[in-house]
């Protein structure tokens, strides 16, 4: 029995310190664990951090982008210390004189004449130490700068760049940086037109209803105001109606040139496809809209010279005369024979009459075409008639309608960073 209670303790004597390495360890798994827990909640915490500065950083460039739209919509009145009678359009915009304060060294454009920059900091992370908006401090504020650019380098002879590229750097805090890119184009639609006087030919066929008058002193010119580019007078997309115009031409009325049969190619896509038409309509209708200039129906003057207007019938109008653009979607009558400057549209129900004695003269272009603006279908045949007496004209005006284009106010085109 001695000998069995011996062996019996050096066994449990050889054990001794097992329960210790044990605990040992468990301990250092559980400090292992504990530490990988703690790393991975501060590095969740500083990416959360990091990914809030990057977000405010982008949120600054947008808002640069927004600032920079609302300038070259004219609704930015320019610093103070800008010469006297500064106005902002496209070509101002990547002009120095117009574009920059005076006392901006910069070397582009960058409109600091008309948003408020007052920051500049000594290095990251703004390494080229351009000037940011107010309000900034590297740890907590949020800013942005604005470069414009002319894509297209339009010579300053050839009139206003049709597009603008805005790139605009916007900081956030902790050195966060976003770079955002858009081009804006000067106008929400371009119109080139083939003819001074376009019709859009029926789909099916049925020819169109003209008459340019009798008078022998009514004159439809297709030479160009503005000296760029002569057009003919009248134009319809098929033969058929273009022999049509040429006859009620030559009933002792003048034209140069007379008149031409209308490429589809050479349309706007509004003109070429009915569906398009529509769509056209309801983008300027909700474009009026948000101008104020949305009528259901419209007797009187249409703008002026002096401040020409974008106005939009969405029924009939009775034209008293005016500047700008006009889109009728209801009949058109002129009694009279008002003077109107600008761009005249008349889409939908494609009806346009010109009554009575006078001598007013429509300087810039008129398209015409008729279709279902409410339903479906291709294009029918359009109305153009003029009578009575007097000595209107209408001629061709290139200046008249770019600036009738830009009453639609600048388009964007696309964004992206980069």
């Amino acid at each position: 029995m001695r000998r069995i209670a011996n062996q019996s303790v050096q066994a449990k004597t050889g054990e001794r310190g097992s329960a210790l390495l044990t605990v040992l360890f468990i301990s250092t798994l559980l400090l292992a664990a504990g530490g990988a827990l703690i790393l991975v909640t501060g590095t969740a915490s500083r990416t959360a951090i990091d990914a809030t500065s990057e977000m405010q950083a982008y949120y600054a460039a947008e808002a640069g982008l927004e600032a920079s739209l609302n300038v070259l919509r004219g609704n930015v009145a320019p610093n103070a210390t800008m010469p006297n009678g500064t106005k902002i359009n496209f070509r101002n915009a990547v002009t120095a004189a117009s574009s920059n304060l005076p006392t901006d060294t910069s070397g582009t454009f960058r409109l600091s004449g008309w948003v408020n920059y007052n920051y500049t900091p000594a290095g990251a992370p703004n390494p080229d130490r351009v000037t940011l908006t107010a309000g900034y401090t590297p740890t907590t504020g949020l800013a942005y700068n604005v470069t414009v650019i002319d894509p297209d380098n339009i010579p300053i002879a050839n009139g206003p760049p049709n597009r603008l590229q805005l790139r605009v750097i916007g900081y956030g805090p902790k050195g966060a940086m976003k770079r955002l890119e858009l081009i804006i184009r000067r106008s929400a639609f371009e119109y080139n037109p083939p003819c001074v006087i376009c019709l859009r030919s029926s789909d099916d066929g049925t020819p169109l209803s003209f008459d340019s008058g009798s008078s022998a002193a009514k004159e439809y010119s297709g030479v160009d105001r503005a000296g760029v580019l002569d057009l003919p007078a009248f134009g319809a997309t098929v033969a058929s109606d273009t022999a049509i115009e040429i006859a009620s031409a030559n009933k002792n009325t003048v034209t140069n040139p007379i008149a031409t049969t209308i490429s589809m190619s050479s349309l706007p896509p509004f003109l070429q496809d009915a569906d398009e038409a529509r769509a056209f309509l309801a983008d300027q209708k909700a474009n009026a809209i948000q101008q104020g200039r949305y009528f259901t129906s419209f007797d009187g003057m249409s703008g002026s010279d002096a401040t020409p207007a974008f106005t939009f019938v969405d029924g009939d109008c009775d034209l008293d005369g005016g500047a700008g653009l006009l889109i009728v979607t209801g009949k058109l009558e002129m009694k009279g024979n008002p003077s109107f400057t600008g761009l005249i549209f008349v889409l939908g129900d494609g009806n346009v009459e010109r009554d009575g004695g006078g001598n007013g003269n429509i300087y810039g272009a008129i398209a015409v075409a008729r279709f279902n603006k409410n339903g479906s279908g291709g294009f029918l045949a359009p109305t153009f008639l003029t009578n009575g007496g007097g000595n209107s004209g209408v001629q061709n005006d290139s200046e008249a309608r770019k600036k009738a284009e830009n009453l639609t106010g600048p388009r964007v085109l696309g964004i992206h960073e980069y």
